[in-house]
């Protein structure tokens, strides 16, 4: 950014600068390159700033604390990508804990009124969805399955419901075969 540089020229500027970068990177002609950069988020945040309200302010005015906000940014971004990473490791742990037939484990024998047949159905099921790779997602009450792979950062609230009810119904059960549980 030049020291009297306006908002506008700036964003021109940084356009061509990503255009030219994709030209040289692809061998696509400039004009094809600065089409498909237009067409991008950033190209769409850049036009608004080159066409908005603060185009003819200088640039270094406009927005002094622009680095420390994008810094900020990226840290945000990395934090939830690390946040991210360590939920999928945990649910990958949690999958192969299942495979091994933890909810058999966890059920124990069967209470008083419980078919051990049902007992035997419901870790076998658990233990073939898990070698699918299907976890449970509680949204609105109801339960559904997805491929693990196929998780999204978007469904870890109903993972994560999916797995309090998963452990409040274990919980509820010990206590009943505790003999603490209300009938």
């Amino acid at each position: 950014m030049q020291n009297n540089q306006r908002v506008d020229d700036m964003a021109v500027e940084v356009l061509a600068r990503q255009a030219g970068a994709r030209a040289k990177r692809t061998g696509e002609p400039f004009e094809e390159a600065l089409k498909i950069v237009n067409e991008t988020e950033a190209g769409r945040q850049l036009r608004e700033l080159r066409d908005g309200p603060h185009r003819g302010e200088r640039a270094r005015l406009w927005q002094p604390n622009l680095p420390q906000e994008r810094a900020k940014e990226r840290d945000r971004a990395r934090q939830e990508e690390l946040a991210w990473e360590r939920f999928m490791r945990a649910e990958l742990r949690a999958l192969g804990l299942r495979k091994d037939g933890q909810l058999a484990e966890l059920l124990g024998e069967a209470l008083p009124g419980e078919s051990p047949a049902a007992l035997q159905r419901l870790a076998f099921e658990d233990r073939r969805q898990a070698e699918e790779g299907l976890v449970a997602l509680m949204r609105g009450g109801k339960v559904s399955y997805k491929l693990l792979d196929e998780l999204s950062p978007d469904d870890v609230p109903a993972r994560v419901a999916a797995n309090r009810l998963r452990t409040t119904w274990l919980k509820e059960r010990r206590d009943e075969w505790l003999g603490r549980g209300e009938r």
